[in-house]
């Protein structure tokens, strides 16, 4: 059965499907950029948050990038539904999602997308665009050299950054007189709402010092910690819709049936009642993500790394072998957890023990390349904070040097058995040339400042830690240097 709006009544014989009247749910999101995770994180919230009768909330879902324009046309093949596959050891299950109602291809229509930022009706210009997509530098300052920023800054009413349309739509509000909308961030960076508040007023004081000035007073930027595994779509992901419960859906979304979003309680212009659907509203999301990230994220790129020289493919099968997953619980316990603050109602053992498991969970098997893509972006944020921490209290870091030599190693772009590796980075050229050269010594890539600054305490016991290490994973394999590591 295909779906589409016609078939959704037969749909609900196999599915969950949207309980509400899409004809009558009103935009009041924007969202870039629409791909898997914000389809099987916020907008599933938001669906549940339809479902309670707040029409005024649906999604506008905007892709930025040229490619997203064939996912796109999938989408509104379907009049913009969507299924989200979850599972778990037990059981899948399908919902198929109708909070996106409105989708929009940046590229080929700019004027389309900032028109719709100019409706009042839209109160919440939403993000996940990675970290990439935010177009800071070394220092978390915006990156004047980055030449799509510098394009927008010459051409505001044709917008190629997530920042120009942001600061193009608000200077459109300010110049109508209208309220601004929040700018409600949902990338996995520490403090994103306050990082993508100061990258912002960066870049309109380049634009107009008055705007900038209205943005600070008007607009809110609340900071937010989002959670849910969302591998990548596969046909088999495809197929097994099909095949289980009878969906034809071009642009799936499979997930695990974990999710989890943190949310500072500041907007500036409403907001839909996201307690009712089970977000947490608290007032300082610093302590959650801070969690999130370092245990989380900073232990899927730590495995990663490692996984895949050890010629693993699949994370769930990495976590079986007890090498692993001794590892990355011996990396959160002893590098991680000392560098956090309380969290509060957290059970910190509880939590590292469910992401075990979530890590082990063999329904999901993702993909250890896509944890290991975009390292020059995530470990900055997820290890080095932690590292740096350590090194200033006299703490252990021993693991996450591990994690640090099994990055510079998988850089290589060769696997232990001689095998080309595909280096998915911004940064790839610069960091498989480093990595080449810096086989005896790591001082080559630790002198990258786009990624490590000038903020890291190299001390000299560090960086001959981090040496010898190399060495090891070189001449012994990543196998045997484990081994010898949880002794």
């Amino acid at each position: 059965m295909k779906l589409n709006k016609q078939n959704l009544e037969i749909i609900a014989q196999s599915a969950h499907v949207p309980s509400y009247d899409r004809s009558q749910v009103k935009c009041g999101i924007m969202h870039m950029s629409i791909g898997s995770f914000h389809r099987s994180h916020q907008a599933v919230y938001v669906d549940d948050v339809l479902s309670q009768g707040h029409n005024e909330w649906g999604i506008c879902a905007v892709g930025l990038m040229p490619q997203d324009k064939e996912n796109i046309e999938k989408l509104k093949q379907q009049d913009t539904l969507y299924t989200v596959l979850e599972r778990n050891a037990d059981a899948d299950t399908a919902r198929v999602i109708g909070s996106i109602t409105e989708i929009l291809h940046a590229p080929s229509s700019p004027q389309k997308v900032l028109e719709r930022l100019k409706d009042k009706a839209i109160k919440i210009l939403s993000l996940t665009i990675t970290e990439k997509g935010y177009c800071y530098d070394s220092d978390k300052n915006l990156d004047q050299e980055n030449k799509l920023i510098q394009e927008d800054l010459k051409n505001l009413n044709q917008p190629k950054t997530a920042l120009g349309y942001i600061v193009s739509g608000l200077k459109n509000r300010k110049d109508s007189g209208a309220e601004p909308f929040t700018i409600m961030s949902c990338d996995n960076l520490p403090g994103n709402g306050h990082l993508t508040q100061k990258l912002v007023l960066q870049f309109a004081s380049l634009i107009d010092a008055e705007l900038a000035d209205w943005i600070e007073q008007k607009v809110s930027f609340p900071n937010s910690m989002v959670d849910r595994i969302t591998p990548v779509t596969t046909d088999d992901i495809v197929e097994t819709l099909k095949a289980k419960f009878q969906i034809e859906d071009q642009w799936p979304v499979v997930c695990e049936d974990y999710m989890q979003w943190i949310l500072e309680d500041s907007f500036c212009s409403g907001r839909p009642p996201f307690e009712k659907a089970g977000v947490q509203i608290v007032a300082d999301v610093d302590p959650y993500e801070k969690m999130k990230v370092r245990l989380l994220n900073g232990s899927h790129s730590a495995l990663s790394y490692l996984s895949y020289l050890m010629g693993y493919r699949e994370v769930d099968k990495a976590m079986a072998d007890p090498l692993m997953k001794n590892f990355v619980r011996a990396y959160m316990d002893n590098d991680i957890t000392p560098t956090l603050p309380e969290v509060p109602g957290i059970d910190l053992d509880a939590y590292k023990d469910k992401l075990i498991e979530r890590f082990s969970n063999p329904a999901i098997s993702d993909q250890i390349q896509r944890l290991a893509e975009d390292g020059s972006q995530k470990i900055p944020n997820a290890i080095l904070p932690c590292i740096t921490y350590q090194l200033e209290k006299n703490g252990s870091y021993k693991f996450a040097i591990l994690a640090l030599a099994g990055w510079f190693q998988y850089l290589t772009a060769i696997d232990e058995d001689l095998k080309p590796i595909e280096i998915k980075d911004p940064m790839s050229d610069k960091l498989i040339s480093n990595a080449k050269l810096s086989t005896d010594s790591p001082t080559r890539l630790l002198g990258i400042e786009e990624i490590f600054g000038t903020n890291l305490p190299l001390n000299d016991n560090f960086v001959q830690s981090l040496a010898d290490t190399q060495k090891k994973l070189r001449q012994q394999g990543a196998k045997e240097t484990l081994e010898q590591i949880l002794i």
